[in-house]
């Protein structure tokens, strides 16, 4: 019997050890909350801009089409799509609040409504700018703040190409190729309390000849256009990226994967790590619409060279929480039996998020 407890306790003990650093928070209630939506994130060096939209119950939300996630990700529905317009942003839009960003307590910007439906100013971020948003709709006053992380550090090492893709079509990912790049990276660690976010974008630009008709062999009105094409999905073993929580795939991201972690395992100061990005390919519709819709096409001779972007970002400890949410909520909504998981949100008087990040970019470009 003793023996069978002390198992129940080391399992219990193995299940509460996490490597993820998880953050304590509580949401708005319905009767102080407000029907406004905040979104924005204050992005170092880059004009602040805030979206401001209508909030609406559950079920109540307008709908303009009936989408889908593949839809909404890979644009298959190519003729019905408004996924990558604003046209949900101008339907929902809060078009006349007043709004004012106050920086560090000392300055304060107001912010104009634009003809793309958000408000934005003149200031740009600093890293160490602690911001506070102020806005009144109708009465009705909303706040949030955040503070502008230090810029982060990552190095790419070393990479390889390689002619071969395990992840081709695997957890739903769309217009898969034969190869994938594998890089080796290295994190510097600013120490203390950090949160960050990897993104690794596979991209190529492809240039494309067709005719709008064809007639006794003769071809009519050649064009050529360029399209670019990218692949935002990335693979990795290691223990970085992992979530227990995230208990099924999406989109073509693994179980078990997340893209937002904190700094825990950078004990020593940097973190080395391996990812696999697959290279990019026709993963939008508008290639079958040619030919589908206009004529025929061909692919011609392009100088471009694919190349792998590698973004880490150090995100505030608000859009860190908003973003594991997220990911949380994607994997649940499926699940009649799971417990409901609701999104983060630090606005008072609304809902929304309000959070910051800066970045460190880098480019390899690979044959």
């Amino acid at each position: 019997m003793k023996q069978i407890n002390l198992l129940l306790l080391l399992g219990l003990a193995l299940f509460s050890i996490s490597c993820e650093r998880d953050l304590d928070f509580s949401t708005p209630s319905e009767e102080t909350a407000g029907d406004m939506v905040v979104n924005a994130v204050a992005v170092a060096g880059t004009p602040f801009t805030l979206y401001l939209n209508k909030a609406y119950p559950v079920g109540k939300t307008p709908r303009l089409v009936s989408p889908t996630y593949d839809d909404a990700i890979f644009f298959k529905d190519d003729l019905t799509t408004d996924y990558v317009s604003n046209i949900y942003y101008r339907n929902t839009a809060v078009l006349d609040a007043q709004i004012e960003a106050e920086i560090n307590g000392q300055q304060v910007y107001p912010m104009s409504l634009t003809a793309n439906y958000d408000y934005t100013c003149d200031y740009k971020p600093k890293a160490g700018d602690h911001i506070v948003v102020n806005g009144i709709v109708n009465g009705q006053k909303l706040r949030a703040e955040t503070t502008v992380p230090t810029k982060p550090k990552i190095e790419i090492l070393d990479y390889e190409v390689l002619n071969e893709n395990p992840y081709q079509d695997k957890n739903g990912l769309f217009g898969g190729t034969d190869t994938i790049v594998r890089l080796k990276c290295q994190i510097t660690d600013l120490g203390g309390e950090q949160y960050y976010r990897l993104r690794v974008r596979n991209e190529v630009n492809k240039k494309y000849a067709f005719y709008y008709s064809y007639f006794e062999g003769q071809t009519i009105d050649i064009d050529t256009i360029t399209n670019y094409y990218m692949q935002d999905v990335y693979f990795s073993e290691d223990e970085l990226f992992s979530d227990a929580r995230l208990t099924s795939s999406m989109g073509g991201w693994s179980t078990n994967f997340t893209t937002v972690f904190d700094n825990s395992l950078m004990k020593s100061g940097s973190y080395t790590f391996t990812i696999d990005s697959p290279k990019a390919s026709n993963t939008s519709g508008i290639i079958r619409y040619y030919w589908d819709f206009i004529g025929r096409y061909w692919e011609i001779e392009n100088d471009a060279v694919p190349r792998v972007m590698i973004e880490l970002q150090a995100i505030s400890p608000e859009l860190y929480n908003y973003m594991k949410s997220v990911q949380l909520y994607r994997v649940t909504t499926n699940d009649m039996y799971a417990e409901p998981v609701r999104l983060y949100s630090n606005v008072d008087g609304g809902w929304g998020i309000f959070g910051a990040l800066s970045y460190d970019r880098h480019f390899v470009e690979y044959e």
